[in-house]
Parts: C-alpha cells; sequence; structure tokens
C-alpha cells in the first residue's frame, strides 16, 4: 500500500488580535488582594525528583498536582500523602471550604520503589459525572462520582491494568459510548525493543546516545451493558521533549506538539509490521539516483540526459517528490522523513537534475531517502567532510602506540551514559497521527518557537495550547478536520514569559482575561489583558492618550515552600504548595 501523503499544516492568526500599540503591563500591588487558605489536609503527595534523566525529571518536576474540574471550576482537587483525594471548593458563601475526602487511592509510601521510574497520580475528568486516576503505579481507574457539585464518595466502575505513567488526557468520543485516555511515560529504546507487544518500524530510532524517550500509551475504554472494557490499546513512541498530546475532536488521531518524530509502535487491533524489505540488487544495475546529506540538507542527483528546463515538471511537497521528464514520470516517491518543502530548490547542468532538500529536523540521520514501499532504488554518497569527521571521532580506536598511562585523557564521565536531550532543532513540530492506518497525516513546522503552556478552555472542547508569536503569545484551539482556531492574545507575554528563568507553571482563566505564571517558590505573576479606564492615561514620552491599560499583579506568598500546582478560573487563582491551598480573589484587586 503506498503510503499516504502527509497534508500541511499552517495556523493562521487574526490580525485583529494582534495590538501593534500595546503599551506594557502597569504593575499593581497585591496589599488589597483577598486570599483565602486552608490547610492541605496531611500534606501534598509529592516526592522530590532523584532521577538522572532528563525526561522523566521534567516530566516528574512540571507535573500540577492541582486538578480542576473544568465542569465545575471553582472545584480542585489534589492527592495527599494518605493516598485520600482531596476536593476543595469555592463559593461566595462560605469561601474557601475545607478539604474533603472524595476518593481513596492505594498511592503514597508503596509507590517508592516501584517500577524504573516514580510518577506522580493524576486525575482527569472526562464528563460531568466520570473522573479517570491513573496511580502512576500501572492501574487504571474509571470513577462513578455523580453530580460532583455537592460532595460525596466516589466509587470506582472500571479499574484495569496500564504503563506506569503520567495521565495526559482523558475525553469521550463516539457519543459518549468511547473513553479515550493518553498516558505518558519514559522508557529506553532497548526496552521498546525487548517487548514483544511492540515493534518499532524505524531501525534508525534507537541511536546510541538515546538513553530515554517518550512512550504514549493510547487506550480506548468501550461502554457495554456490563459496563467499561479496553477496546484498543495503541502505543507511540518518539524522542526529545513532549510539549502537548490529546486525542483529536473525532477520536480517530492524535495531535502532538514536538521537537522530533512520533510514529506508532503498538495496536492490540491492528499489529504495526516493519515494511518490507526491499530485495536486493543486481551489482549491474545502476542506481536511480544518488543523494549525500548533511545535518542539515539532502542533496539528490538525477540523469535526465539532454532534457531542458522546459521539459521538466518537478513538484516537491513536505512528503513527496514527482519529477517528470516531457510528461513521462522519471522519479516518484516519498520521502522517508519530512522535508521543509518551501525552502527546496532545484537546478539543472551537466545533464543532471540536482535538488536540495532541506530536511524538516536537523542533526537527524535519514537511513535512506524514500520510503522502502515505493522500491525505489538509490545510493548514498558520503560527504567528504562527514567521513572526516567519523575518521576523526574513530582515531582513538587505533594507534601504532601503547598507552602507558590508560587514565591519560581520559573523560571523567562515559558518553555512553549522556542523555541527547536538545540533539534535534529547536523547532517545534505540529502533527497528526491517524489511529487507523498509523501514518503521518497531516504536519506542520512551526519554526523556532517556544510553547508556553496548555489549558482546557471548556468541558467540550480538547485543550488548547499556547505559543509564543513574535513577542506576544497566541492560544489555538485545535477544531474538526485538523484546524486550528486562533482563541485569544496575550500581548507581550512571549517575551515576559522568556523572562522567568525559574517559572514552574503557566495557565490560563477560561474566559481568557489574563494568564498567571508561578515560580518555583515564593511568588506568582498574574498578566490580565487590556481593561477599560473610567477616566484616561497619557504616556508622558510620546503623549498619547490610553483608555485601555493592561495591569501586572505580583503575588508574594505567605510561605516559601516549593509550589506545586496553580489553577485560573476568571475570578479565582489557586495556589498550592505542600502544605497550604490559597485562593486568591484577582480581579478584586
Amino acid at each position: 500500500m503506498a503510503k499516504a501523503v502527509a497534508q500541511s499544516i499552517r495556523l493562521k492568526p487574526h490580525r485583529e488580535l494582534f495590538d501593534p500599540d500595546f503599551e506594557g503591563y502597569k504593575l499593581s500591588s497585591d496589599s488589597e488582594l483577598t486570599v483565602y487558605s486552608r490547610p492541605a489536609s496531611d500534606g501534598v503527595q509529592h516526592k522530590v525528583c532523584q532521577s538522572t534523566c532528563y525526561l522523566h525529571t521534567r516530566l516528574q518536576a512540571l507535573h500540577n498536582h492541582l486538578f480542576q474540574d473544568p465542569f465545575h471550576p471553582l472545584s480542585v482537587y489534589f492527592f495527599n500523602t494518605r493516598g485520600h483525594l482531596v476536593k476543595c471548593s469555592y463559593s461566595e458563601g462560605s469561601r474557601l471550604s475545607v478539604g474533603e475526602a472524595t476518593w481513596q487511592a492505594e498511592i503514597g509510601e508503596a509507590a517508592e520503589g516501584e517500577g524504573d521510574y516514580y510518577y506522580p497520580p493524576s486525575l482527569k475528568f472526562p464528563t460531568s459525572e466520570l473522573a479517570v486516576v491513573s496511580d502512576g503505579r500501572g492501574k487504571l481507574s474509571v470513577l462513578k462520582t455523580e453530580d460532583r457539585a455537592s460532595t460525596h464518595s466516589w466509587v470506582a466502575s472500571f479499574e484495569t491494568k496500564s504503563d506506569h505513567g503520567v495521565l495526559a488526557y482523558a475525553g469521550v468520543k463516539g457519543d459518549n459510548r468511547e473513553l479515550h485516555c493518553l498516558l505518558v511515560s519514559i522508557t529506553s529504546p532497548s526496552k521498546l525493543h525487548e517487548d514483544p507487544d511492540l515493534v518499532v518500524a524505524d531501525e534508525a530510532f534507537c541511536s546510541k546516545t538515546d538513553t530515554t524517550v517518550h512512550l504514549i500509551r493510547w487506550l480506548v475504554l468501550a461502554e457495554k451493558e456490563s459496563g467499561w472494557e479496553v477496546s484498543c490499546s495503541r502505543a507511540v513512541a518518539g524522542r526529545g521533549v513532549l510539549e502537548y498530546c490529546t486525542v483529536d475532536s473525532e477520536g480517530t488521531g492524535l495531535l502532538l506538539l514536538c521537537h522530533s518524530n512520533y510514529f506508532f509502535v503498538g495496536d492490540s487491533v491492528k499489529p504495526v509490521t516493519k515494511p518490507n524489505p526491499q530485495p536486493e540488487k543486481s551489482s549491474k544495475e545502476q542506481p536511480k539516483f544518488t543523494f549525500q546529506q548533511n545535518d542539515e540538507d539532502v542533496t539528490v542527483w538525477l540523469k535526465i540526459g539532454s532534457a531542458t528546463k522546459d521539459e521538466m515538471q518537478v513538484k516537491i511537497t513536505v512528503n513527496e517528490l514527482d519529477v517528470h521528464i516531457k510528461d513521462t514520470p522519471s522519479l516518484q516517491a516519498h520521502f522517508l522523513h519530512p522535508i521543509k518543502e518551501d525552502l527546496a530548490t532545484w537546478t539543472i547542468g551537466d545533464e543532471k537534475l540536482e535538488l536540495v532538500l532541506p530536511k524538516a529536523i536537523k542533526g537527524e540521520r535519514w537511513q535512506s531517502l524514500f520510503s522502502s514501499e515505493d522500491d525505489v532504488w538509490g545510493e548514498e554518497v558520503l560527504d567528504p567532510a562527514m567521513l572526516e569527521e567519523i575518521n576523526q571521532n574513530l582515531a582513538h580506536l587505533t594507534s601504532d602506540k601503547l598507552n602507558p598511562d590508560p587514565n591519560l585523557d581520559k573523560p571523567a564521565y562515559d558518553p555512553e551514559q549522556l542523555e541527547d536531550c536538545d540533539t534535534a532543532s529547536e523547532d517545534l513540530l505540529l502533527m497528526r497521527l491517524d489511529g487507523s492506518s498509523h501514518q503521518l497525516t497531516n504536519y506542520g513546522q512551526l519554526g523556532a518557537t517556544q510553547h508556553l503552556f496548555n489549558m482546557q478552555v471548556d468541558e467540550a472542547s480538547v485543550p488548547a495550547f499556547c505559543i509564543r508569536h513574535d513577542v506576544d503569545a497566541v492560544l489555538w484551539q485545535p477544531k474538526r478536520e485538523v484546524q486550528f482556531d486562533h482563541l485569544a492574545t496575550y500581548h507581550a507575554f512571549g517575551f515576559v514569559r522568556a523572562s522567568k528563568t525559574t517559572a514552574k507553571f503557566t495557565c490560563g482563566a477560561q474566559d481568557l482575561s489574563y494568564v498567571a505564571v508561578a515560580e518555583v517558590r515564593s511568588h506568582v505573576y498574574v498578566f490580565f489583558q487590556p481593561e477599560g479606564l473610567q477616566g484616561e492615561l497619557r504616556n508622558r514620552k510620546s503623549g498619547r492618550r490610553l483608555h485601555k491599560v493592561s495591569r501586572q499583579l505580583v503575588i508574594s506568598l505567605k510561605s516559601h515552600s516549593e509550589v506545586l500546582g496553580l489553577c485560573a478560573t476568571p475570578n479565582i487563582l489557586f495556589v498550592l504548595t505542600d502544605k497550604m491551598l490559597y485562593a486568591y480573589c484577582v480581579h478584586n484587586s
């Protein structure tokens, strides 16, 4: 079966949502800020990360221990050290309520030492009467909560074994008859190969420098008369940092924001298979083309005889090359990896067609130019600069002299133990992987931009993601048919967020009125959208009159404890430390 061509994803911002004359933020004092607090019952279930793995350290350190109910935004939850799932709510009458246990999880001290990595428990709310909990130790629970407007004990209606990991998404699809869950964990390439249920089709994926990779487990639960049951279990793996992952609105594919390629390695319904190996070519058979690659580009040469430029038709897309000579197909195939189609060029000289194809992911080594399914044979010509680099890297392995001092010039560490976390380009990639075909169906290269945060705007939509756009920050909401809507612009927040070097959590209010940044300790910064003034202000330098102003609120926490959670509502900002839960009335300041 021919490989499907990935459609290009383009994010189109609305110009009317930008303000080129934005004057900055006016600092407001927190002295008149109303705050309510409650002790966190028995403390928060939290473990200091002891891992030396970058991906796991990042996953655990940035885990938000405060969970917000999108159906009742003024209710937040956390797990205490005894394994209780504690609920706290804010209301105008009772203010911040005392924490009440709604469910008992088998976590706590028993979680230590289990598995290769520790994962904190996580909670999601797919419907107004269902909750999903991952205990981090291999058990996924579907809880029947009834109406969560009132507090009462929850009942586990379904439990199943799962990967050790963090629950990144849970949502219902198909008339609420399917429950989709995404669990994110850290594993090693060697364990992917050893798992009999997983198939790594790309042999180059498991390089020596990659000691850990991300594994996304996609579980689909179907509701039957007897209850929930697992109808499908899929697995997706990839290198580098994973910024965002969710199931699309139709429930048929995964949407990912990442810095490297991700691909399916397992499917319980339609097993993932390796492509058929190409038959060995006869030594007399000449290659159809030759190619050479470096860290940034792939250069391809194709013999075209005496054909002129007017007789050539060359079509280059992100995933496909189509060359016709005098209306006759000469080379048609799908690239093994995506390229930057906008920067691709071709020229003619010496009876050859030369194509320069910039790699979408710099530094990635291509094992071949085209997919094996196309059965197009070409020969790679090694770059002399690359050969020289290889020779220099291997020079220490051969010598005509004995080494009298084996410790001389010996590094203080074993390079094999280092992680290749930042070898991929800083370019941010947005992609969709189809659950049925296991193919990359949509692909967008967002450039060297920064991912800022994710948030769920309402209970019916999949999470939105916010990325930097020049100095601003733009919030994008995925829609049906892989479309993305520009919801809001947080003016100058991209620049502001980059300056917060000790920032830990970032979140936004559902009404898009403000965004908050919590440092590791002590401070929380709130940046409001422009608000109308009763009078007017005048800029001292330009003399321009201002009828709107954007406020910046700096909140100093009452303790120096580490911030473990942050959630925002239109009027209340919740902050969780290891001993206290705070509720700040941000719009009353």
